[in-house]
């Protein structure tokens, strides 16, 4: 930031000396108030001219700007005006009429959006905004904001893949108040000591809207386990998924899409003590019937383990409790957890059709809805910041990045780490393997310490 727009600041006691509580619940003795710049046009065309000068200078790739409500909302708008970039607004809460959009303006699914705000401290309000632009399957990578108060924003927002872009940071700023003699060099000590210890570590945290204060864990920590537990636990399903991980140390499920029930058994018996959960596809086995069920529920209460059916049910809600409960199958007399798209709308969980991008969104918001049944979701990038549920993802392979037949694979840590999911689905890269026990040894070791380490 050049000097210029430093004594600009000054001259309108953007820099507040004090005792402040921040929106993010952080005590602060420090107030940059940019509000006040919407007083002061001219400053807050030059403000924004810098900003802009900051995204050319990081040849940042974006499609649509898109800024932070509220008080980033007239950065964003001249920001737009001067890249000549179209601008989607992100409403705190959907009109109750018209169209009771959430995201207002023309867009395409897939595009990329450039978050603006005006100061980051937690990074909470980024996330909200991010969150609610995937629903609409929009991408988000890059943040341009005009303060960084470096109190853990940045470190949070790269744990979600996001690169946080400062104009000025508060050391900066600290350095011009003692340059200007405003405050002296044994105050800035101060100020920077009460920022650090002031930092995440008893900031409130918030999942879904909702803020909890926890005098002990970090806001940073918000997918730890220690932090989830008691979250998860509230579904009685992923209370028992999450009590066989913790107690076997693996966060593996093995896909076995056999169609012998004795194949497929004996992969059971070899590798289940390395599983949180096996998942089948019962209508493809040739020879099912009562002794298959029978054994497999021996082996997975003997080696404690979920059986997941994935059957992925799409009718009416009556339609599929029969599929459940009659027919050939018999699913809910054998299976923990089975698949279901949202595709009929909520009576397939307790009418409407869901497609495109609505698809993704009804299905968030009926799960939401029915927190005690939906145990989480099977996707290949986590698709909400709620860590409440469980994130299942397949398509996991150390060994091969495709098999020519239009399956996709990526690495323990890209799943984990990169895409932000719980669960790792591994079907032929251990049931094929000439080794399938050192390979599901491997694999749940390896896939449980990143997942623990997040």
């Amino acid at each position: 930031m050049s000097t210029e727009l430093f004594n600009d600041f000054h001259r309108l006691e953007v820099f507040k000396l004090g005792n402040f509580v921040l929106k993010s619940g952080l005590p602060s003795p420090i107030y940059i108030d940019l509000r006040a710049l919407i007083s002061d046009p001219k400053l807050l065309k030059h403000t924004c001219h810098e900003m802009t000068d900051l995204i050319n200078k990081k040849e940042i790739d974006y499609d649509y700007i898109v800024g932070v409500p509220y008080a980033a909302l007239p950065m964003a708008t001249l920001i737009s005006s001067n890249l000549e970039a179209p601008m989607l607004i992100k409403r705190k809460e959907a009109k109750a009429y018209g169209t009771k959009k959430l995201i207002e303006g023309s867009y395409e699914t897939g595009k990329k959006c450039l978050i603006i705000e005006d100061v980051v401290t937690s990074g909470a309000s980024i996330l909200e905004t991010v969150e609610a632009l995937k629903l609409e399957g929009l991408i988000c990578e890059d943040v341009i904001c005009a303060l960084n108060r470096e109190q853990g924003g940045v470190e949070r927002l790269e744990k979600e893949g996001i690169r946080l872009h400062s104009l000025v940071s508060m050391t900066e700023i600290l350095n011009y108040l003692v340059s200007s003699d405003t405050i002296s060099a044994d105050r800035r000590i101060e100020i920077e000591a009460m920022l650090k210890n002031t930092s995440l570590e008893n900031s409130p945290t918030k999942s879904n809207g909702a803020t909890k204060t926890n005098g002990t864990t970090s806001t940073t920590d918000l997918w730890n386990l220690e932090t989830r537990k008691p979250l998860l636990e509230c579904n009685p399903l992923n209370a028992m998924v999450l009590k066989y991980m913790t107690l076997k140390k693996t966060n593996l499920c093995v896909a076995v899409d056999e169609t012998s029930k004795e194949k497929i058994l004996q992969t059971i018996r070899s590798i289940g003590g390395f599983v949180c959960a096996i998942k089948l596809h019962a209508d493809i086995i040739d020879d099912f019937d009562q002794s298959f069920i029978d054994e497999l529920t021996t082996l997975s209460k003997q080696h404690q383990f979920v059986i997941f059916a994935d059957r992925k049910l799409a009718d009416t809600g009556n339609t599929v409790e029969l599929q459940l409960t009659h027919g050939s199958l018999h699913i809910a007399d054998w299976a923990n957890l089975v698949t279901v798209h949202s595709v009929p709308g909520p009576s397939i969980l307790q009418s409407g059709a869901l497609t495109d991008v609505e698809y993704s969104k009804k299905s968030l918001e009926m799960a939401n809805d029915a927190k005690n049944v939906v145990s989480g979701f099977i996707c290949q990038k986590r698709p909400s910041d709620n860590p409440e549920f469980l994130y299942w993802t397949p398509g996991v392979n150390e060994s091969k990045s495709t098999d020519g037949l239009g399956q996709q694979w990526r690495s323990i840590e890209d799943a984990i780490k990169r895409d932000g999911n719980d669960i790792i689905i591994v079907g032929r890269a251990i049931t094929q393997s000439q080794n399938p026990v050192e390979v599901a040894r491997d694999y749940a070791s390896r896939a449980f310490e990143l997942w623990k380490s997040r």
